[in-house]
């Protein structure tokens, strides 16, 4: 009797702890976690703390799912809880490697993705030197890449634009992605992927005779997990006014931390790298990878290492609309490092490209 009263009282107090741990667990996130960490995102990213809130959730009230967003939304936000703290830290644990650099001065660390997923590291020893003149952001910027000298225009190439029938539409699902320097996403689109985009308009009409609408609806300003779903009206009012286009380029910006794995040289400018995405599972996959496929082995003949290739999915979000027409493409121009000087460089090179495909003898 003594044993089980004793046992009982033991219990209580395990349940106690127990208890007096979760509301400590639950006083800490709210009050001194997520306020730092909510200061410590921009504009942009404070679109995502809902996940982050969501996701805090479900790991300290396992019996409390929380399920305001839809399968959508979930596919379409990246956000890691384990990341968002590391983040907060200032630590990636994608590249250990980053943490001897910080701590070991003398080593100079230069590492390059090449394909997807494959991490090449070259450690080399510089010693470390600090004169009068300080290291800023425009030092930083500049890199050390071999140069291509190549031929960007061919005249041959160029017909009679006709306003009347745009063969080429241009969107933006995620418009206010940016670049350096500045915040990450922008409303000002004259600094945003939205800029890049006039750059590859007036390549096309002015050199090509390539008749293009572009169209910068903001879709991901108010509700990022929506962007999709917002750019997927957009992309269907164009193609119910014009029924069809020979092109439909859905243009963004990737997230690349390596500035190097993201650029290249070419006539002595540095110029963001693209990539293309896809959803292997829309379908139109077999005629959007024959389109796809057609651009990269041209952007391989006349720009070698100017396209990064295509990186997959599945479903992607909404099928990123490649389901919506056979001639869909999703291009990533450069990232989040590059400056907005890089991204627009490349459109000339982008506008080459879609013009060997669309011009070009067949």
């Amino acid at each position: 009797m003594n044993y089980r009263r004793n046992n009982n009282r033991t219990n209580r107090m395990i349940n106690k702890s127990s208890i007096l741990a979760f509301m400590l667990t639950l006083v800490l996130v709210f009050f001194v976690v997520l306020p730092f960490v909510t200061k410590a995102n921009s504009r942009a990213e404070g679109i995502r703390e809902n996940f982050f809130y969501m996701k805090i959730l479900n790991n300290t009230m396992p019996l409390v799912e929380a399920t305001v967003f839809n399968e959508e939304d979930i596919g379409e936000s990246r956000l890691s809880l384990k990341d968002s703290v590391f983040e907060f830290f200032n630590i990636n644990i994608k590249d250990p490697i980053s943490l001897i650099k910080r701590e070991m001065a003398y080593i100079g660390l230069d590492s390059e993705t090449e394909g997807h997923g494959e991490n090449k590291v070259n450690i080399i020893f510089n010693p470390f030197k600090l004169n009068d003149n300080a290291v800023s952001m425009e030092e930083e910027n500049k890199l050390n890449l071999p140069n291509k000298t190549v031929t960007v225009q061919d005249p041959n190439l160029k017909k009679t634009l006709n306003k009347s029938k745009p063969e080429v539409l241009i969107y933006h699902t995620h418009t206010t992605e940016s670049f350096r320097p500045g915040p990450k996403d922008n409303l000002d689109l004259t600094k945003s992927i939205a800029a890049v985009g006039d750059e590859l308009k007036r390549e096309l009409e002015e050199n090509y005779g390539i008749s293009v609408v572009h169209d910068k609806t903001i879709h991901d300003a108010t509700a990022y997990t929506q962007s999709y779903q917002r750019s997927g009206v957009t992309l269907d009012k164009h193609l119910k006014q014009y029924g069809d286009f020979k092109l439909i380029i859905d243009l963004h910006r990737d997230a690349v931390d390596n500035k190097n794995a993201v650029t290249t040289k070419m006539n002595g400018e540095d110029v963001a790298k693209i990539m293309f995405v896809m959803a292997k599972k829309s379908p139109n996959y077999k005629n959007n990878l024959s389109l796809v496929n057609n651009l990269i082995n041209t952007s391989n003949k006349l720009y070698p290492g100017f396209s990064r290739g295509i990186y997959y999915y599945n479903n992607g979000t909404s099928y990123f609309h490649q389901n919506k027409n056979k001639n869909v493409v999703l291009i990533e121009v450069g990232a989040h490092t590059n400056t907005l000087d890089e991204a627009k460089n490349s459109a000339k090179y982008i506008a080459r490209i879609i013009a060997e495909q669309l011009n070009g003898k067949k």
